[in-house]
């Protein structure tokens, strides 16, 4: 018998329990998360545990059987993804996000403790902007949310979730869009803005909306919220809905400072004076925007790939 034969790997990956697992994703992860994934993260998640199947099957020659697999195992593609297949942080990243899904439909989610995703390298996440994709991922899911919603208690959390993250993306610092109120949004046919009572340093300041946040926040006061605040949400609920967001557009560090400076490096990239972004922001001084502006490790690349 040929000797490479011999050695050669066991691939016998069966696609039932593939089935079986997009059958999940698809009817059974919503009652568990309350949140139906897309189409398209559906298929992503399948792929990406398909290839841990295919590595499972090559590194230790023996069919894949999910019920058996170890916290060891993932550890160890882990290490083979980043150090041998060289994956950037992102795809990693995504298939930390796939395996997590394949634990929770085995009921194994222990295994994936200490299971780190791999942080990006940039010169300071405090700093970091969405792309010009990556923005327009994010506010086709959080469009899509209510229309995805199975319930009106679904749909009614996705408006408000969409509500809270145009909020942000409006330039407000979390803890200010925890204090909105109904009264302090004002919702004209062409304009609009949000009050903003208690800024830092207990500034006032008043910040304009684009229609996208206008309609979100529309849809959010239709439904009549009669809570002391807008939202009637703490700033850990709203991170947490944020790094929940980043989690599916596939920017696993989100947070809602990104979506703040997201949105004033759009206003600079629109030719925006500096002086009507420091006054968006609540910035006291303009030096402070301007450093808040600064080119991040991101932009810098960008500009260098672009001379070549």
């Amino acid at each position: 018998m040929n000797t490479q034969t011999q050695n050669a790997p066991i691939v016998t990956l069966q696609l039932h329990w593939l089935d079986q697992f997009q059958l999940y994703l698809q009817e059974d992860h919503r009652k568990v998360t309350r949140r139906q994934l897309s189409a398209k993260s559906i298929k992503l998640a399948v792929q990406h545990v398909r290839v841990f199947g295919l590595w499972y099957e090559a590194k230790f020659s023996q069919a894949f059987e999910p019920n058996l697999i170890t916290n060891y195992d993932l550890q160890l593609y882990r290490k083979d993804s980043l150090d041998l297949e060289r994956v950037k942080a992102a795809t990693w990243n995504s298939r930390h996000w796939a395996l997590g899904l394949l634990c929770s439909w085995l009921s194994l989610s222990t295994l994936m403790e200490d299971l780190e995703q791999k942080a990006q390298v940039r010169a300071s996440t405090k700093h970091r902007a969405l792309t010009d994709d990556e923005y327009h991922r994010l506010i086709h899911t959080i469009e899509q949310d209510p229309r995805r919603a199975l319930t009106a208690f679904e749909c009614q959390t996705a408006i408000r979730n969409r509500a809270a993250v145009m909020l942000m993306l409006a330039a407000l610092r979390v803890e200010e869009a925890s204090l909105v109120t109904a009264g302090d949004v004002t919702i004209n046919e062409r304009s609009g803005n949000v009050l903003v009572r208690n800024g830092k340093g207990s500034k006032e300041r008043t910040v304009p909306l684009h229609l996208i946040a206008r309609q979100a926040l529309a849809s959010y006061l239709d439904l009549q919220p009669t809570s002391a605040t807008l939202l009637n949400l703490s700033t850990r609920t709203l991170q947490r809905i944020v790094s929940e967001l980043g989690q599916r557009i596939g920017v696993p560090d989100l947070t809602p400072h990104w979506l703040r400076y997201t949105h004033a490096k759009r206003l600079e990239a629109n030719g925006t004076p500096i002086e009507a972004i420091r006054d968006i922001l609540g910035h006291e001084s303009i030096e402070t925007t301007r450093r808040y502006l600064r080119s991040s490790m991101e932009d810098l690349q960008s500009a260098v790939e672009g001379v070549m």
